[in-house]
């Protein structure tokens, strides 16, 4: 009986270092890709930011007439035109309706 119990130790012993070993390497490799993963992210972010200056310098090098011709910068000029004229049609009317009270 007492060599069975010396094996079991013994075994148990094993099942517990192998246990820990496995963590170990477990951790390892979670630090390696997670320091990987944090250096892509810092990467992709300096990438975004030198696009994002490129972008500004382009757009501070644009005339007036190169950026009306941009679809989105006319889309929204034009309807802050319309806008205008409406507020404006508004105020001239409530003048008018003043006036001829």
């Amino acid at each position: 009986m007492k060599n069975n119990r010396g094996i079991l130790t013994e075994f148990a012993v094993g099942i517990i270092v192998g246990f820990i070993i496995a963590a170990v390497i477990f951790g390892s490799v979670a630090v390696i890709v997670h320091l990987r993963n944090k250096d892509k992210e810092r990467m992709e972010y300096v990438e975004l930011q030198q696009e994002i200056e490129a972008l500004r310098e382009d757009v501070i090098n644009l005339t007036t007439d190169e950026l009306l011709d941009l679809p989105d910068i006319r889309g929204a000029a034009d309807s802050a035109i319309e806008e205008f004229i409406r507020k404006r049609d508004e105020a001239l009317q409530r003048l008018r309706d003043r006036l001829t009270d």
